[in-house]
């Protein structure tokens, strides 16, 4: 997995006993040197998060979009999240550490 954090990688591996949902932080791909554009950022993380429900047959259990930064925000099982930061549109993720995951 490419760009993903260790305490990430952790808590997927509980997840996938446990079944608990995970949330995390998806960084997106933006052109260099460019601010996001948040219509933009909203159409990446569509996109990729509709592949990765395809692919899953699951939907996120929550989404937040930061469009001015380039981020979004999702919950979902470990199956899920893995293949979203599988996806083209993500550069990187972490574990979201600023709330309690619900699930």
């Amino acid at each position: 997995m490419h760009g993903t954090d260790r305490e990430l990688l952790r808590q997927f591996d509980a997840a996938k006993i446990s079944g608990r949902a995970v949330r995390i932080v998806v960084q997106l791909h933006r052109p260099l040197g460019a601010p996001p554009v948040p219509a933009d950022v909203e159409e990446q993380t569509r996109r990729a998060i509709s592949r990765a429900s395809a692919a899953t047959g699951e939907e996120p259990v929550d989404v937040r979009v930061a469009g001015r930064v380039a981020a979004a925000y999702v919950q979902g099982s470990e199956r899920f999240l893995r293949e979203l930061v599988g996806q083209p549109e993500v550069a990187s993720a972490v574990a979201d550490t600023t709330t309690e995951a619900v699930g």
